[in-house]
């Protein structure tokens, strides 16, 4: 999820696009699609699936690939293309002198926040039902 996440900042940066913040937002399907594949791949590598062991699973995932993609930015920014860091400094006014700092704690905290939901979306669809055949039979 790291690699595709810094793939795709690199392709929209190339392409022009990387100070429209709007496109953010496919960081968090990035990421969702990876965390989908980590939980089904714990869910079909368990007899009995774990609800909680999912959910770990997918956090430490998530956490793991938004890591690698902080640091990636941090580099970037601050030492490959300062131009951007500048372009985006001018864009962000509430943040005063450590915007950049701001900036990295922005994609950090979002990353984060986006590994915790994400598995919450995930997960039921490896719940198992109560609602089968045997258990209307026994009502």
């Amino acid at each position: 999820m790291g690699i595709a996440l810094i793939v795709y900042f690199l392709i929209i940066n190339t392409l022009g696009f990387a100070t429209q913040s709007y496109l953010s937002i496919f960081n968090a399907v990035i990421v969702g699609v990876g965390i989908f594949y980590v939980i089904r791949d714990t869910h079909k590598n368990k007899e009995e699936f774990d609800y909680f062991e999912g959910f770990v699973a997918g956090i430490k995932s998530g956490f793991v690939a938004t890591l690698i993609f902080t640091v990636f930015m941090a580099i970037y920014l601050f030492e490959i293309d300062l131009e951007l860091a500048q372009e985006l400094k001018k864009q962000i006014t509430t943040a005063g002198d450590g915007v950049e700092f701001a900036l990295l704690i922005f994609i950090l905290l979002s990353g984060f926040a986006t590994s915790i939901v994400t598995p919450l979306l995930i997960l039921p669809i490896y719940q198992k039902s109560w609602n089968t055949k045997e258990t209307r039979g026994r009502q």
